[in-house]
């Protein structure tokens, strides 16, 4: 009788279909959200890297010159020059939250 009674509620349990397409709603819908989570973190993090090597470039552009000095047809001009100093980019470990 009571081994009947657990059988019993195992049948019903194992034939109820109600709330089935909820449950499977859910679990896609969870499974999606992790996804685009992970997608855009890796998106994010792309994003930045570039960005990184953007700045990286931009600052070591050298825009130093010299010019000669001249005198020619009565007109004199010095000679003059400037060096520019290379700038320092750190790539920031992102060791907490922005």
């Amino acid at each position: 009788m009571f081994n009947g009674a657990y059988l019993q509620v195992g049948q019903r349990v194992w034939n109820e279909d109600e709330g089935v397409l909820t449950f499977e709603w859910v679990l896609l819908l969870t499974l999606l959200v992790i996804g685009i989570v992970a997608g855009l973190t890796a998106a994010r993090d792309a994003i930045i890297d570039e960005l990184a090597d953007i700045a990286e470039a931009t600052v070591s552009f050298d825009q130093s010159f010299n010019v000669a000095a001249f005198d020619e047809c009565g007109i004199t001009a010095p000679a003059f020059s400037f060096e520019d100093e290379p700038g320092v980019v750190t790539r920031c470990e992102r060791a907490t939250a922005p």
